[in-house]
């Protein structure tokens, strides 16, 4: 009698440890699958925007809002996986180009993955930059309006890059007055300037330059070579 109750406790305990070892094996199969499914691939490059090289980069990528998941990558390229339905940030950074920040999400999905590219501009540390909307009229140094869009880009540019200085270089037509070309093209320089400052840049970061009629980008003696001669051009010292 005493056995056989016994027995019976044991059937009934190795039916209990059967029942949870099912379901604990239950449970690893659905996590198993829920980790394998539902998943995006996503596939990346960087390049350069001009030349179109590949360019090796600090990629920074996490989940959003809130960046449950992340990862890095020190290379050309990146690759990832996300939950179908959830974007993700890219961050790109990489020596002698202005930073990028990319949002992958659900929409770009194609057949399950998301490939794109994301292109680098140089900073152009040195160079100067031909600001194509800001021409002056003959004798004048107000901005035309023509030009506030582009001014806008380099002012987000400068909000987003907190080390950048830049160095504003006023010029006129060689023709005329040296001297009062040369207030002329201080006047400008200056304007161009004050128009950084009340957009919110610190006027520490701004440095400028007159050179009158001293560089012509045109000799030429017709109308379309002299306007293009009065202009104020941009160049990063530092980025």
């Amino acid at each position: 009698m005493i056995l056989a109750t016994l027995i019976k406790k044991k059937d009934s305990m190795n039916k209990r440890v059967l029942l949870n070892l099912i379901l604990v094996v239950g449970l690893i199969v659905d996590i198993q699958a829920q980790d394998t499914q539902n998943l995006v691939e996503v596939l990346g490059q960087v390049v350069d925007a001009e030349s179109k090289a590949s360019v090796k980069a600090r990629i920074y990528y996490e989940s959003l809002p809130y960046g449950n998941k992340v990862g890095v990558f020190n290379n050309t390229s990146f690759g990832f996986k996300m939950e179908e339905g959830v974007s993700y940030s890219v961050s790109v950074k990489a020596e002698g180009y202005i930073s990028a920040t990319k949002t992958f999400s659900p929409e770009m999905v194609v057949n399950g993955v998301i490939n794109d590219t994301i292109f680098l501009a140089p900073t152009l540390v040195g160079k100067a930059v031909r600001l194509e909307s800001l021409i002056f009229a003959r004798s004048k140094f107000n901005i035309p309006s023509t030009a506030y869009p582009e001014l806008d880009e380099y002012v987000k540019l400068m909000k987003e890059n907190p080390t950048m200085l830049i160095q504003l270089e006023g010029h006129t037509d060689y023709r005329g007055d040296k001297e009062l070309n040369m207030e002329l093209s201080e006047n400008r320089v200056n304007v161009t300037k004050e128009y950084f400052v009340k957009k919110g840049i610190d006027k520490k970061r701004i440095k400028t330059v007159a050179y009158g009629g001293s560089k012509p980008v045109m000799r030429s003696n017709d109308p379309e070579s002299r306007r293009l001669n009065r202009r104020v051009e941009l160049r990063v010292t530092q980025f």
